[in-house]
């Protein structure tokens, strides 16, 4: 891999990940942890990994049932879980939710970050399928949902984030804060006509560069502070059962759950990655095997060299067909979309 010493000093690029390292989950003891999208799939995977390690979880989600229901469920097991519901729309409900994190910290803080929430894509074929034939008849607008949730929503958490994370930090902390970020392989090979999901994913990459060398952002006497960024493959879940045999025929493998709390838990616990992105592939033999760093840095030019080359060799495979449908050589009909036109991904 190239070098950057022969770049201006901006041009910075930090060490990349060793899956050889073993996960000291005890790391995360006490810790004061908040999963947004918590109450399902990837989200309640982590929580309870979280939760396992000892940690005080604060779940955010709009799904109070399977949010209360999860917390209850492991609280009866003796981990520290709570759930709070909120609009991750809302500027105003999320703070909410990150005050009652705080009232359920121990300590009374907030030291990790993981924004999981987010909403399924629309695919622009469904753009074009209720076009009048009427003269002068004006499209109605289209839904922004998914931006809403994936990036504006993630956006107003990076906020509160950062705040609390400096409101709260103790004299002496000797342990960074942390943010994590869920993007998508959708964030670097696009789906065919998947705009807004792309859009939502490209835009969390483009979020999580803007502070991935922040170190010192909460102040001089601050705590020290890290971001790192996980990017599923698809993952078997409720969301993707209706589309697992087309996706299978198109020789693309889906990750379990296991393999994305592999890849946070190895950011969550190692204080030593900061700025770095891993890709979740579909395991070999055993959780998170075939996970990688993605190298999206100026080395790794941004991502393009270790995508191409995971490409290349089998582990990412058909992701850019995903999508599909009609205006594409490569048609794969509706199999990708539900019946109000969301792709599941």
């Amino acid at each position: 891999m190239p070098s950057t010493s022969d770049l201006p000093s901006t041009f910075y690029c930090t060490k990349s990940i060793d899956f050889s390292k073993a996960v000291d989950s005890s790391t995360l003891k006490d810790k004061s942890v908040i999963v947004t999208g918590g109450a399902n799939g990837l989200g309640a995977g982590c929580v309870t990994a979280f939760a396992e390690a000892g940690a005080y979880i604060t779940v955010l989600d709009i799904n109070e049932e399977n949010g209360n229901a999860l917390a209850s469920a492991l609280t009866e097991k003796g981990y520290h879980v709570q759930f709070t519901k909120i609009d991750a729309t809302s500027f105003a409900s999320q703070t909410a939710g990150f005050k009652s994190a705080i009232s359920f910290s121990p300590h009374s803080t907030l030291d990790l970050v993981l924004c999981a929430a987010g909403l399924t894509g629309l695919g622009m074929n469904a753009w074009l399928e209720k076009v009048s034939k009427t003269p002068d008849a004006d499209p109605s607008p289209p839904s922004t949902a998914t931006i809403d949730v994936n990036l504006t929503g993630l956006f107003y958490s990076a906020h509160l984030s950062l705040y609390y994370f400096k409101q709260t930090a103790k004299l002496g902390d000797k342990s960074s804060k942390h943010l994590i970020f869920v993007s998508s392989l959708a964030g670097y090979v696009a789906l065919d006509k998947v705009a807004d999901y792309n859009a939502s994913k490209f835009g969390v990459r483009g979020m999580w560069k803007a502070i991935r060398n922040a170190n010192g952002i909460l102040g001089e006497e601050g705590p020290g502070f890290r971001t790192n960024l996980v990017a599923p493959t698809f993952i078997r879940t409720q969301m993707t059962a209706a589309i697992e045999p087309g996706l299978l025929a198109m020789g693309i493998s889906l990750g379990e759950i296991e393999d994305v709390t592999a890849g946070v838990m190895r950011l969550a616990c190692d204080e030593s990655i900061s700025g770095r992105a891993i890709a979740i592939a579909a395991r070999e033999k055993m959780a998170g095997d075939r996970n990688f760093d993605l190298g999206d840095d100026w080395e790794g030019l941004d991502a393009g060299r270790e995508t191409l080359d995971k490409i290349r060799d089998g582990t990412l495979h058909s992701l850019e067909l995903v999508g599909g449908g009609q205006g594409n050589k490569y048609d794969r009909g509706n199999m990708f979309r539900g019946e109000d036109g969301n792709v599941i991904s």
